[in-house]
C-alpha cells in the first residue's frame, strides 16, 4: 500500500474519530471537508455550530501517521491560531495501540469547554 494510500486511510478515521466525539454533543451540529494531500496548516476542517446559543466556530485537524514530537506539535498549533485564527489539534495513532487515535490539546475536552463557556 502507498504512503499517499495509508495518509488517506489515516485521514478517514480521524474525520470518523472527530464525527464520533462531537456527536457526544447534541446540541451540535458539524460539518467537516477533507484536503487531500495538503501542505496547508490542516488536513481536515470542521465547523461546528451549538443550536442552542446559535454560536459557531471551526476547528482545524493535522493527521500525522508518524511521530511528531510535542514542541512541534505547540509550534504548528501556535501558528495556526496566529496566521490563520484557527483553532488547531494534532491526530497522531496511539503509541501503545495504533487502532487509537490522539488529540493535541484535549479535542473532546476543548469541545466540552466551549460548550460550557457559551452556555
Amino acid at each position: 500500500m502507498s504512503q499517499y494510500r495509508k495518509g488517506y486511510l489515516f485521514e478517514k478515521k480521524t474525520h470518523s474519530g472527530v464525527n464520533e466525539i462531537i456527536s457526544k454533543f447534541p446540541e451540535l451540529k458539524s460539518y467537516g471537508i477533507e484536503s487531500r494531500g495538503s501542505k496547508g496548516a490542516a488536513d481536515i476542517v470542521f465547523g461546528i455550530y451549538n443550536k442552542k446559543n446559535k454560536r459557531r466556530t471551526w476547528l482545524g485537524i493535522q493527521c500525522k501517521r508518524g511521530y511528531v514530537s510535542m514542541p512541534e506539535k505547540k509550534r504548528e498549533v501556535s501558528s495556526a491560531m496566529n496566521n490563520y485564527g484557527m483553532v488547531m489539534f494534532y491526530c497522531t495513532p496511539s503509541k501503545e495501540k495504533k487502532t487509537i487515535l490522539e488529540f493535541y490539546p484535549d479535542l473532546e475536552g476543548w469541545i466540552k469547554d466551549w460548550v460550557k463557556s457559551l452556555s
